[in-house]
């Protein structure tokens, strides 16, 4: 039986009535606006923690509305001090007023690589600062009346849990046109936020964790910016919807979160371990903590500088020969490794939608990954480099056999020896296998044990790709990124290339006001297509069917959507049969006899 999806209750106005207590509020605190020389109220919220003082922004291209705007509001302590490589703690209510008109630090993190990514994803950062009191979230609102119960929408960066921040993503449109509270959050990236010597001198999930505690201060304090904190919806791009997954499948989580929305990222895409050991004695050795006695150990790696331990992790990646700290096994946060999870059914049955972008390996990733991409890859150079690189990101023996046989299957018929066509053949396999597998077989498994779920991909290539990428990449990672933060809607308020400001089309418009209303839909009420409650019912609209093992229904996303049923069903089976004795793969076989996907 389907396990029916609770809406979330509606306002009875679209933009609910601000009170006269914060009228008074706003009245007394006047400032200078966002978007010119007038002046505009800044509003003061008085929340359970602490109060804080915002700005008002708006997207004019898409709204009229308001929205109010709260920066850098902690919701943990600070994981500093012995602090440092433990669970986070929940934040001490302040005194006095908090200054949330201005992004608060990144966490830890290497900014140079963020700043590589600017010719390909136009995310920039508000500013350079980073520190290890990191822990705050951002809050963008329509009303800051109590019973608005608006839906929420907690967002959750992505960067290969490793690097970006909360700050760089503007979600002001989203906002605005589907009257939605949307949160963003950082959380502890690289060995501050994953490094694990398997006990509970470090026991690891440190930055899973702070997306748990995250949640928690939104369920005590959303009300306070119009928020229901019973009906949010977690959602993630890359590691962050990785990270959705994760949350999904963690008990610590259950009840903190109501839908879920994973975008091109699952907890399959990264494996996990039991023994994160290793690594962490390989940071200590890098940064002169080593010692035989863990205890001693982590005492050393608690007072050395941060920035000695984000200098040093390149270093450490080479010694493990993959990236070294990620997500674990801790018997606390995650029980089992995912899939042996997901086939149990031992995961938050709540509506999950999810999907993959139709060229995820197209440009981007393979720019940083392959030396001298772009140019075509010669026949007999491929089978080495599809070995490399699907050997680099999982732990799966992927021997000469098996990639004559994916060569086999991907080879293109019409142009088999031309470079360009073997390129092309080189990132649709890897596409598929990081990506498009991982994502049918967890949306399989929660359909299969009664959740709603639905399945999308992505074909739309935004227009301003036209200036940074190739014409014969499709829908590359990120690339959806630009279209549910409503980017071009967002003008000067938005992000631009340091040199010129971007350019959309009106396909692009459309493309991302339908994904807005998709994704806000399914935030209201657990279903995609159902326009209740929603400020703008577009009856144009694709119906976007549920996706069911007997019924694999997916949505082609695009400027025209249209319903279809399974999603590249035959390369799907094909890599799973190669790979189903394979971890991460094979953890699963024996449970319930099962050995589907």
């Amino acid at each position: 039986m389907m396990i029916k999806s609770k809406k979330c209750r509606v306002s009875k106005q679209a933009v609910a009535p601000v009170t006269l207590a914060l009228l008074v509020i706003l009245m007394a605190h006047k400032g200078r606006a966002r978007d010119g020389g007038a002046s505009e109220p800044t509003p003061v919220v008085s929340t359970p923690s602490g109060q804080v003082r915002g700005a008002v922004r708006s997207a004019p291209a898409i709204s009229n509305k308001p929205v109010f705007t709260f920066l850098g509001i902690p919701f943990a302590a600070p994981p500093v001090g012995d602090l440092r490589f433990r669970p986070p703690e929940p934040v001490v209510p302040w005194e006095g007023v908090i200054d949330a008109t201005e992004f608060g630090p990144s966490c830890p993190q290497d900014l140079a690589r963020v700043r590589t990514l600017y010719n390909f994803l136009p995310f920039i950062l508000p500013h350079e600062i980073v520190s290890e009191d990191c822990l705050i979230l951002n809050i963008m609102t329509t009303s800051l009346d109590s019973s608005a119960v608006l839906p929420v929408m907690v967002w959750i960066h992505g960067g290969a849990f490793e690097t970006d921040t909360s700050s760089r993503y503007n979600f002001t449109a989203l906002t605005a046109c589907q009257d939605v509270v949307v949160v963003t959050v950082n959380y502890r990236l690289g060995a501050l936020g994953f490094l694990s010597t398997g006990d509970d001198n470090a026991p690891g999930n440190y930055g899973l964790m702070d997306q748990v505690e995250a949640l928690r201060w939104i369920k005590s304090n959303i009300r306070s910016f119009g928020g229901d904190p019973d009906c949010v919806t977690i959602f993630g791009e890359s590691v962050g919807g990785q990270s959705v997954s994760y949350l999904v499948l963690s008990p610590l989580a259950n009840g903190l979160f109501h839908r879920a929305i994973s975008q091109s990222g699952t907890p399959l895409l990264t494996p996990t371990t039991k023994n994160p050991l290793p690594a962490a004695t390989a940071q200590a050795e890098e940064v002169g903590c080593h010692h035989q006695d863990v205890k001693a150990m982590m005492s050393c790696l608690r007072q050395k500088p941060f920035q000695d331990i984000v200098d040093s992790a390149p270093t450490v990646a080479r010694k493990m020969g993959i990236a070294a700290f990620h997500p674990i096994v801790d018997e606390h946060f995650l029980l089992d490794p995912p899939l042996v999870a997901l086939h149990k059914g031992q995961f938050n049955k709540v509506p999950y939608l999810l999907g993959v972008n139709n060229h995820e390996f197209g440009y981007l990733l393979p720019s940083i990954i392959v030396p001298g991409f772009g140019n075509g890859i010669p026949p007999d150079d491929c089978a080495g480099i599809v070995k490399r690189v699907l050997s680099f990101t999982v732990q799966a023996d992927i021997d000469d056999e098996k990639v004559a046989a994916l060569l086999e299957e991907y080879r293109d018929p019409v142009s088999p020896d031309d470079p360009m066509a073997v390129q092309m053949m080189f990132t649709q396999i890897v596409s598929d296998f990081l990506f498009l597998l991982p994502t049918v077989i967890v949306a399989n498994n929660h359909a299969a044990h009664c959740s709603r779920v639905y399945l999308y991909e992505n074909q739309h290539k935004p227009g301003t790709s036209g200036s940074i990428k190739p014409a014969w990449v499709g829908s590359d990672h990120g690339d959806d990124l630009l279209m549910v933060t409503g980017m071009p809607y967002l003008g000067e308020d938005g992000p631009t290339y340091p040199s010129k400001p971007l350019s959309f089309s009106e396909d692009d418009k459309q493309f991302s006001l339908d994904m807005m209303a998709y994704w806000a839909n399914f935030a209201r009420t657990g279903n995609p297509s159902d326009f209740t409650g929603s400020p703008s019912v577009n009856p144009n609209l694709t119906v976007w069917p549920p996706y069911t093992p007997v019924n694999p229904a997916y949505l082609k996303l695009a400027v025209t959507s249209s319903a279809e049923v399974g999603l590249k069903a035959n390369h799907v089976q094909f890599w799973f049969d190669i790979l189903r004795n394979q971890p991460p793969f094979d953890a699963a076989q024996g449970i319930n006899g099962k050995e589907e996907l």
